[in-house]
């Protein structure tokens, strides 16, 4: 095996590694507890993790809740779960999960998924061009957020991940 082979390899095993359980049910749908005037949905993933022999383990089947102002929806983990998106209403919430006697609450914080993908996009674009092409894709950013119809913006959660002690 060359060297070469053996780097992709390794580097094949590292990214297999860090994939986490597979995903077995459908995305959990919310239900509204009061009208919410949503303007679309978006989903985010919950994943459990303990610690066995001193190592980070995803553990599935964990029960957990999500919930904000006006939406609640229980599952098991591994989940994506769909959220309600408010645009800029869209409230902070929280996702707790319970695990051999244990609760864990992670507050999750919506944000700005437009804004969020246009810069990403613009710095993937520049990263390679070194400074200048940083500046350049700044710029480009710059321009889309600002040349966009922000009232069409989407606000999303961030993926929770939750940790119990081993």
């Amino acid at each position: 095996m060359t060297i070469a082979k053996a780097v992709s390899f390794t580097a094949l095993l590292a990214l297999a590694a860090c994939a986490g359980a597979e995903i077995n049910q459908p995305p959990v749908q919310y239900t509204a507890t009061k009208p919410l005037n949503e303007i679309s949905t978006t989903t985010f993933t919950t994943r459990t993790f303990t610690r066995v022999d001193g190592k980070r383990a995803e553990v599935s089947g964990v029960s957990c809740t999500f919930q904000g102002d006006g939406f609640k929806s229980s599952f098991t983990t591994p989940a994506v779960v769909i959220a309600p998106n408010m645009h800029m209403r869209t409230p902070a919430a929280s996702v707790t999960c319970n695990y051999n006697g244990q609760s864990k609450t992670r507050v999750l914080m919506p944000f700005n998924q437009t804004l969020a993908e246009i810069n990403s996009g613009a710095m993937s674009i520049g990263a390679g061009a070194g400074i200048v092409g940083v500046l350049v894709g700044g710029a480009v950013a710059a321009a889309q957020a600002s040349g966009r119809d922000a009232s069409q913006d989407v606000y999303a959660y961030p993926d929770a991940v939750i940790e119990f002690p081993g």
